[in-house]
C-alpha cells in the first residue's frame, strides 16, 4: 500500500498555481494560491478528476468549457486541466515516487 494523498494534493497545488497565475498575468485578476490544507479538502478530495477541476473553479468564480479527453495544455478547458494534473501526478511519482504505508 502506498500513500498518494499528499501527491495528489501537491500536483493539484501546481496545476491551480499556474492556472491561476497566468490568469493574473492576462486579466489582471489577483492571484489567490491554492491552498492545500482548505482548497483540497474542500474541492478536489475524494472527487473525481474533472469534477474537481470544476468545483474548485466555481468556487473562484471561473467557468471554462468542459472540452475533450484530447485537451492539451494548451487549451483552456476542463479536461485540458484534468489532464494537466494527471500529469504532474505521474511526474511526481517518476522523480520522487511515494511513500509506503
Amino acid at each position: 500500500m502506498t500513500k498518494t494523498a499528499t501527491v495528489h494534493a501537491a500536483a493539484w497545488k501546481r496545476l491551480f498555481d499556474e492556472f491561476l497565475n497566468k490568469r493574473f498575468g492576462d486579466l489582471g485578476e489577483p492571484f489567490v494560491p491554492f491552498d492545500i490544507k482548505t482548497d483540497y479538502r474542500r474541492y478536489v478530495d475524494g472527487k473525481p478528476r474533472f469534477d474537481g477541476v470544476i468545483t474548485f473553479l466555481k468556487a473562484r468564480g471561473i467557468e471554462l468549457p468542459q472540452g475533450t479527453q484530447a485537451d492539451g495544455p494548451e487549451v483552456q478547458s476542463v479536461h485540458a486541466l484534468g489532464n494537466l494534473k494527471d500529469k504532474y501526478f505521474l511526474e511526481h511519482l517518476d522523480q520522487r515516487g511515494v511513500e509506503a504505508l
